[in-house]
């Protein structure tokens, strides 16, 4: 028997594997709903589109998940939080933004953080997100950028993409939680725990484990 259907959008596609390698270890009987829009990312990355196109188009991919029977939806891209709390008023199943899930295991898990990312906003916008939703908890943040793991990625050299932040990961403060701040970093997680023996929290794995609680509520 199948399980919920749950819909995931993404700007990028690199994020896709990472997701449903967290489906498969976490709840393998849900039906993923893949959506990909790579004109998020490209017009977002060129300055071709305006904040208010963004959030029209998310805003539209959001409502299409929840047209086609999502049951609840997981948007992966880090750059679009903002719009994706927008595009999910007036929808009646739970969307969580990419940081949602993340943000929740990190408080869960420590109050000092080491915030890694491989485009140079991403972990700023993370690390905002945390401070946001502090509430009065402690909480020390920290980030770093490695663009080049994200070239490699792009370039279809995933296995250097993987290196490079076990690498970059080696040179963090050695305190603190170690926080993913994109899906695509996701394929990493494994080699930079075993590399660096630190905890490593991903965006993929949390979100889905978030979205698994809500829905089994």
């Amino acid at each position: 028997m199948s399980g919920p259907r749950i819909g995931l959008v993404h700007a990028l596609r690199d994020s896709m594997p990472p997701v449903d390698a967290a489906l498969a270890e976490h709840w393998p009987d849900a039906v993923p709903l893949h959506l990909f829009d790579g004109s998020l990312y490209a017009d977002r990355s060129r300055g071709t589109a305006t904040d208010a196109e963004i959030d029209r188009r998310i805003a539209m991919l959001l409502r299409h998940s929840a047209d086609v029977g999502a049951e609840g939806i997981l948007f992966t891209g880090s750059f679009f939080g903002a719009a994706v709390e927008k595009g999910r008023e007036g929808l009646s199943i739970p969307v969580l933004t990419s940081f949602q899930g993340i943000v929740e295991a990190a408080f869960a898990a420590d109050d000092t953080f080491q915030v890694l990312s491989t485009a140079p906003d991403s972990a700023p916008l993370l690390i905002r997100e945390l401070d946001r939703q502090a509430a009065g908890r402690p909480c020390a943040a920290r980030g770093a950028s490695v663009s080049e793991a994200i070239q490699a990625l792009l370039a279809g050299e995933p296995d250097r993409h993987d290196e490079i932040i076990a690498a970059a990961t080696a040179d963090l403060p050695a305190e603190g939680t170690v926080l993913f701040a994109q899906f695509s970093m996701g394929r990493a997680k494994r080699l930079v725990e075993a590399r660096s023996g630190r905890r490593v929290l991903a965006p993929a794995e949390a979100g889905i484990l978030a979205l698994k609680r809500i829905l089994e509520a």
